[in-house]
């Protein structure tokens, strides 16, 4: 403190006991005399004592206090201080902007888990973009196996194009419908067989086929770049983002405004305003794809609420869910005969539809359609889904740690807990093997079928017409290996029809097995396969 200002507090100090004897004093010329106070008066002669020192009208008297951050949820809490100064600093984690009175969360709009209402970043920005587990965010994207054939050796990051058709015959994925099969060729075309009473297999007939049929165009310069298969009918997702079907729509759900059943690819009517698809799915009677602004649009039969829209009214065009939940979205999506599930963005699992079996997996069973995304019991302690996928009655997922959690009817052990008890919630399935995981799943009618870590695949479930593909027509209730896939073949993609079930292999080709009716397997004939079944793709 100044000598001047030590002075000053001095006589204010000596003449505070006197304040308010003013004597004869004309009340006009009393006041606080001292420039240093909030209330100094330069027309008073007389000090009064009422000098106010309180510089920041915070009810503490400045000019004797020690000034200092005096709140302890501040970066810089003094615990000596006495009297606020200002210099609270409240950016706790240090990013430049202020925590206080914050919302936390991801501010960065290019991450996966940006949320929009967020002020204040969090560090949890998630730019693992195609859950990979690997950050993309400043990556180069690519395909980091250098066993595929379009291996980038300056890829750091997998974007998953690796092409593992190494002959180039090949096949890029595949799906399964009730009795159909249909497959993305490495060329962007798509090929189908089996059944083809409505035309699912898209080749501009009704004629059933026992080995791979090219479907007709796409349109002009248009290649497919996902693909899904309905009991009767197909969608593909083209690689400017649209979405065309064709095959059964007496539910609407090819998705082009009309119920007339299509034995050509038909683009369905707008997804919305600049709005594209990036993954997609198909049930009984209906489909639901993910924008690519994470939500969900669905449409076609819903009598058990499978569109999520909050109706139980059919739509012959593209239709959006009600909300996912506040700031979530789809990152994966699943449909079968009446229920559709997704994966959130926070690795939840919502599912819509019907229920009576607990397929939903929240909890209950109920005889009234669940119109809208509802939310399905715990996972597990800490445990999210990074993959699911939907039966007749049940639903399984693999979670984080790589198991596998299945819900729902357990007819027949498809729920592979080696009991053949209904879940009602989120149930661990029996072991997959010492020490195996599962990196993809499948579920059809009555069977589910993963993929696990080493390559292989295990089933479980209904087996009459060997959709296991254990050599044998015998349920099981717990994961079951299948029979060889070949020698040094392994898995890197799967699908599951009514009741059977196909194998992208690691050189390119497809195997198929189980029922064969329709010539769904595609090898030529119409028997059943109980065993892994090589087949020809054209």
């Amino acid at each position: 403190m100044s000598q001047l200002k030590a002075m000053i507090f001095t006589l204010m100090m000596l003449t505070v006991p006197l304040a308010g004897c003013t004597g004869d004093d004309d009340p006009a010329d009393v006041g606080c005399t001292n420039t240093d106070a909030n209330n100094y008066n330069e027309n008073v002669t007389k000090d009064n004592g009422s000098c106010d020192y309180d510089l920041d009208d915070d009810g503490i008297q400045d000019r004797y206090e020690v000034g200092g951050c005096t709140d302890t949820t501040a970066n810089n809490y003094m615990i000596s201080a006495t009297d606020y100064d200002g210099s609270c600093d409240y950016d706790l984690d240090d990013d430049g902007v202020l925590d206080a009175d914050e919302i936390l969360g991801c501010t960065d709009s290019a991450a996966n888990n940006y949320k929009i209402r967020a002020t204040d970043d969090d560090g949890s920005c998630d730019y693992d973009l195609d859950d990979d587990g690997v950050l993309d965010a400043d990556e180069i994207l690519g395909c980091t196996d250098s066993a595929a054939n379009n291996y980038n050796s300056e890829a750091t990051d997998e974007n998953g194009s690796c092409d593992y058709d190494l002959d180039d015959d090949g096949v890029g994925s595949i799906t399964a419908g009730g009795s159909h099969t249909c497959a993305i060729l490495d060329d962007g075309s798509v090929s189908c067989w089996g059944d083809n009473d409505y035309g699912q297999l898209g080749d501009g007939t009704t004629t059933d086929r026992n080995t791979s049929t090219q479907t007709s165009s796409l349109g002009t310069d248009r290649t497919a770049v996902a693909i899904t298969a309905g009991y009767r009918h197909t969608c593909a997702i083209l690689d400017d983002g649209s979405v065309s079907c064709w095959g059964y729509n007496s539910g609407g759900q090819l998705g082009d405004g009309t119920t007339t059943n299509r034995n050509t690819p038909t683009q369905t009517s707008s997804l919305g305003t600049d709005r594209t698809a990036v993954a997609i799915t198909a049930g009984y009677r209906h489909t639901c794809a993910i924008l690519d602004d994470g939500y969900v649009s669905c449409w076609g039969y819903n009598s058990a609420g499978q569109l999520g829209d909050g109706t139980t009214m059919m739509r012959n065009t593209s239709t959006q869910t009600s909300s996912l939940g506040a700031d979530r979205t789809a990152v994966a999506i699943t449909a079968y005969s009446h229920h559709t599930c997704a994966i959130l963005d926070d690795g939840s699992v919502s599912c819509w539809g019907r229920n009576n079996q607990g397929q939903l997996g929240d909890g209950t069973t109920t005889t009234n359609p669940r119109s809208t995304p509802t939310q399905t019991s715990s996972l597990g302690t800490d445990r999210t889904a990074v993959a699911i996928t939907a039966g007749y009655w049940h639903t399984c997922a693999i979670l984080d740690d790589a198991s596998v959690s299945c819900w729902g009817h357990n007819g027949n052990g498809r729920l592979g807990d080696g009991t053949t008890n209904d879940g009602f919630t989120p149930t661990q399935t029996s072991s997959l093997g010492a020490d195996r995981t599962a990196v993809a799943i499948t579920a059809g009618y009555r069977h589910t079928c993963a993929i696990l870590d080493d390559g292989s695949v295990s089933c479980w479930g209904d087996n009459a017409r060997g959709q296991l593909g254990d050599g044998t027509t015998t349920d099981r209730n717990t994961p079951t290996q299948t029979s060889s896939l070949g020698t040094d073949r392994t898995a890197v993609a799967i699908t599951s029809g009514y009741e059977h079930t196909c194998a992208i292999l690691d050189d390119g080709s497809v195997s198929c097995w189980g029922d064969n009716d329709y010539g769904q397997l595609g090898d030529g004939t119409t028997n059943d396969r109980f065993t892994p079944t090589a087949i020809e793709i054209e």
